[in-house]
């Protein structure tokens, strides 16, 4: 169920990759140098080379000191290219223009095949897999579990609990993982973490809160009964499918509620201030709170019902460890590959792919699950509940996970089999003007995208 090689994948190709549209610079043909190195997270060795004219050797040097976060310095070797002899795909990045690179993802094993076009795309790049790894339509990663969803559930209460909101006094929760059940009640108790997973990459991480026995805060009356509150506050979300050790299913994910100590120091400083508001989090997507039992996500990372006490809260710890605000101006918005895909501006479509004189949806990358046609300009698609139809749709279609993914060369406006049309909800499709720019986004699933450019209509 949970893919940390393709976790890797995907954050890695992106932090390493351009994503706007570059000045073209079609002279340079071969290699001005490579960088080996071995990913830190999969432990598998990578190669990139580098092509466009933007490349001075310093530039390649310094990309080579940190080639995927996390990661130890590469060996940067200038004038030479990757080793092809033991080949499972190419990511060909920018092609022809001044920031273009290769990614060079050597081996022979097909089980090291999983994920390597998922993240190709997330690099805004266009994968070539070897024989090894499917020739012309890539292998998926073997135990991939589809997108779930998003669910409302609704159950009786606990026995000893009070009636809930919903009907006929039931409780009722989304199974996502933005999604709070009521106040004061236990997430895992009214839905199930099951499809949570599917939702977002899921991996362990050890931590250890290192809070002294004289700590302050121990004793401090009022800071207990906020940490008290704030802790509820968690309970009731669907963070403690990851940050609770008693629920993850092989340990917790960075910071967790049970630590020894105060669990709020198992955060690190870029996650207090992510938790805080102080860094945007906007691309992990949220409910509105009329929609989620009250929960509230707009200007804190942790959906709450009081957003401004739990600001506060997050803001006393980081003012505890002598951080103020101005210290995170420059900090990444959270979400890694999500929060990339917000700001990725879709180039030209390549050949083969786009809306032809037919009216077939075609693109590049492999089977999909889900297929947009939007205005040229319009947000880019995203997660749901909020983030997954903006505004500027003019048709959309999903297959859900238990149907198998649908080739290119679909017609614009359809309903395939094994396909469920969400925009329009019903009607005809608005027809496409000849000569008009649109966007066509296609993804293998919720935000991995596989095809993402701009087309003119025949």
């Amino acid at each position: 169920m949970h893919h940390p090689r393709l976790l890797v994948l995907l954050s890695s190709s992106l932090l390493i990759a351009a994503c706007a549209s570059p000045e073209a610079d079609p002279s340079i043909a071969d290699p001005l140098g490579r960088c080996t190195y071995v990913n830190g997270f999969s432990d598998a060795a990578e190669c990139r080379e580098f092509y466009g004219s933007s490349w001075t050797a310093e530039a390649m040097t310094d990309k080579c000191d940190a080639p995927v976060p996390g990661s130890d310095p590469g060996v940067f070797e200038p004038d030479l290219g990757c080793d092809r002899s033991a080949l499972l795909g190419l990511c060909v990045i920018d092609e022809g223009t001044v920031d273009a690179s290769v990614i060079v993802f050597p081996g022979s094993d097909p089980d090291g095949c999983s994920g390597l076009a998922l993240g190709c795309s997330f690099a805004g790049g266009v994968f070539e897999p070897s024989p090894t790894c499917g020739g012309e339509e890539p292998l998926p990663p073997a135990d991939y579990v589809p997108f779930e969803p998003l669910q409302q559930v609704c159950v009786e209460p606990l026995p000893g609990e009070p009636a809930g909101a919903g009907p006929g006094g039931q409780v009722c929760t989304w199974e996502a993982i933005s999604a709070s059940t009521e106040e004061g009640r236990h997430y895992a108790d009214y839905a199930s973490c099951e499809p949570v997973y599917t939702q977002r990459p899921y991996w362990t991480a050890d931590v250890e809160a290192g809070t002294s026995e004289d700590d302050p805060r121990w004793s401090d009356v009022e800071w207990q009964t906020e940490n008290a509150w704030i802790t509820d506050q968690v309970e009731a979300s669907a963070c403690v499918c990851c940050h609770s050790a008693e629920i993850a299913p092989s340990g917790p994910s960075g910071w967790y509620l049970e630590a020894d100590g105060l669990w709020v120091d198992t955060l690190d400083d870029d996650g207090l201030a992510m938790l805080a508001g102080w860094i945007d989090s906007t691309a992990f997507g949220a409910f509105d709170p009329a929609d989620n039992n009250g929960f509230a996500r707009e200007i804190t990372g942790l959906p709450s019902t009081d957003p401004l006490r739990t600001k506060a809260f997050f803001e006393g710890e980081l003012k505890r460890r002598g951080v103020i605000r101005a210290d995170f101006a420059g900090a990444e918005p959270f979400g890694g590959p999500l929060a990339d895909q917000l700001a990725y501006e879709p180039g030209a479509c390549a050949p083969g792919s786009g809306v032809d004189s037919q009216g077939l949806v075609s693109w590049a990358g492999g089977a999909a699950r889900y297929v947009y046609v939007l205005e040229a300009g319009s947000a880019n698609p995203l997660v749901p509940p909020n983030l997954d139809l903006p505004d500027g749709t003019l048709w959309r279609i999903d297959v859900p996970p238990t149907n198998p993914a649908i080739r290119s060369g679909v017609p614009y406006g359809s309903t395939p089999a094994g396909t469920v049309r969400v925009f329009p909800e019903s009607g005809e499709a608005e027809p496409l003007v000849s000569g008009r720019a649109y966007t066509l986004y296609v993804l293998f699933d919720v935000a991995q995208p596989l095809t993402r450019c701009v087309f003119d209509a025949p």
